[in-house]
């Protein structure tokens, strides 16, 4: 086979195959991406809000262990309420009402 003509090949072999890495490197990279936000839609859990009054007792740590979800941090719950209700601080006092979210 002449030289010039094997070059050639392998010239066209070498660039078919950088198109065929590309190709499967962007399928990868969208279906990846479709996946993560695939799962992420099934973990975004359905909302509604309570409207909760506030007892002589009550603290923000108790509320919010009370109307977590199970896979739900305390510490979440709370920085949730306080961010619903505007509250800059965990004081809280009996007669107050709180908006509470409660996740289905």
């Amino acid at each position: 086979m002449n030289h010039c003509l094997l070059r050639k090949i392998v010239k066209k072999s070498r660039k078919m195959r950088e198109k065929i890495f590309l190709v499967l490197t962007l399928a990868l990279t969208i279906s990846a991406g479709t996946l993560a936000l695939g799962a992420q839609k099934e973990r975004e859990a359905e909302a509604y809000y309570e409207c909760v009054t506030i007892h002589s007792g009550d603290t923000l740590w108790a509320i919010a262990q009370k109307y977590k979800s199970n896979d739900q941090k305390t510490e979440q719950m709370i920085y949730e309420i306080m961010k619903i209700n505007g509250m800059c601080s965990g004081n809280i006092r009996a007669g107050e009402s709180l908006i509470v979210p409660i996740k289905t």
